[in-house]
């Protein structure tokens, strides 16, 4: 008799988004809070398996790929952005945005010194 597996959904990030995911997280690290709902144990850092974060954080294989995908095309959207050397535009910021919610993360406003 075969043990039950339970299925990994059938599209994971790439190595080339996980990475480039991870970067933002690490340079943006001091600013990011987790918005997820409690308990839930998984928290995007940039050691974690993102996979499994995405996993935790929305239940439905069908979300699941659709947060996969959205994550794969806003990582390729924010590399060419800094490849142009926008990266400091009003565009990159909102994508960073949406990869940090997609992940369960609020990106706080730096404090302005006086």
């Amino acid at each position: 008799m075969q043990e039950f597996q339970p299925q990994r959904p059938v599209c994971d990030l790439s190595l080339m988004a996980q990475y480039y995911i991870r970067r933002l997280l690490h340079q943006r690290r001091d600013r990011l809070r987790v918005v997820a709902a409690p308990g839930r144990n998984l928290s995007a850092t940039e050691d974690a398996d993102l996979n499994a974060v995405v996993e935790g954080l929305y239940l439905d294989d069908v979300q699941i790929e659709r947060v996969i995908t959205s994550l794969e095309s806003y990582a390729q959207i924010h590399r060419r952005l800094v490849a142009q050397g926008t990266a400091s535009s009003g565009v990159s910021g909102e994508v960073e945005r949406r990869i940090f919610v997609l992940l369960g993360l609020r990106l706080e406003e730096p404090l302005v010194s006086a």
